[in-house]
């Protein structure tokens, strides 16, 4: 159903642009941050949490992934999907070889639910597979084009049902772009047009978390991301993501994700 008539641009504006909305689809953040081919050896990942997504692509060999005690045997011919904050362990029997991308998807992370979600690799996966392996030009977009393919494939039950409100949307959005500063539930309210009291119930209706733990946590992966993919002291990823002092910021991390800045960023990347 078509909306009403509306015009895309102010008054007083030079340009002329009016007609009818008939579709309007949210905006997706995708940021790729490794794409690799990896032969491992030796696996062993220990109740591992990182604040991106993994998409695994076995080519050869044997491995396995546990998750709330449950074991996946991860083998070619299937795409494996691990969303943000899901604490996993590995381990491989054998030799084995894989693709992997690590990759996050801005707000929406937000909505997914932890898990191990596998699809087959169809025609159309197995084609971006082959072309990884081939000469790259760049910009190199099978990465992306894989990911985009094996989100299409996950269940519905690995996203949280919400729909966000609006001045949700604000709020999330003052604090992911002020990560730097001393901010407040009271700034994050006025940037979502709201009270503070209500920008509480939104944010713990809807993420299960107040604005300052939405907070904390844009932080903290920004902080990791920072930590495994730049050459930042960690005196200087505290300040970037906020945090009065290195120490502080070591307290925290050690706290919420078990492992200390300097542990995480010798930790291995797979």
């Amino acid at each position: 159903m078509r909306e009403s008539f509306f015009s895309l641009v102010p008054e007083g504006s030079p340009h002329e642009v009016e007609g009818e909305r008939e579709v309007m689809l949210p905006g997706l953040s995708l940021e790729i941050l490794a794409t690799r081919k990896i032969r491992l050896q030796r696996w062993n990942l220990r109740q591992l949490i990182d604040p991106y997504w993994r998409l695994y692509c076995p080519v050869e060999g044997e491995a396995v992934v546990t998750f709330e005690g449950a074991e996946t045997a991860l083998t070619p011919g299937r795409l494996y999907l691990i969303p943000p904050r899901t604490a996993f362990s590995s381990r491989n029997p054998l030799p084995f070889i894989k693709w992997y991308v690590h990759f996050i998807l801005g707000r929406s992370d937000l909505l997914s639910v932890p898990g191990i979600y596998s699809s087959p690799v169809d025609e159309t996966a197995r084609l971006l597979l082959d072309s990884l392996s081939g000469p790259k030009a760049e910009p190199c977009w099978e990465p992306a084009a894989l990911v985009i393919h094996a989100l299409g494939k996950l269940p519905p039950n690995a996203w949280t049902d919400q729909k966000l409100d609006p001045r949700v949307i604000r709020a999330m959005d003052f604090l992911q772009a002020n990560l730097a500063r001393r901010i407040s539930a009271e700034d994050a309210a006025r940037a979502a047009g709201v009270s503070v009291r209500n920008l509480n119930h939104l944010f713990r209706s809807q993420l299960r978390l107040a604005p300052m733990g939405v907070l904390l946590s844009y932080r903290l992966d920004h902080a990791c991301h920072l930590l495994r993919h730049t050459d930042q002291s960690i005196e200087q990823v505290a300040e970037n993501c906020g945090f009065p002092n290195r120490y502080y910021f070591s307290r925290l991390l050690k706290q919420h994700r078990g492992v200390s800045p300097a542990a995480y960023r010798k930790g291995q990347l797979y």
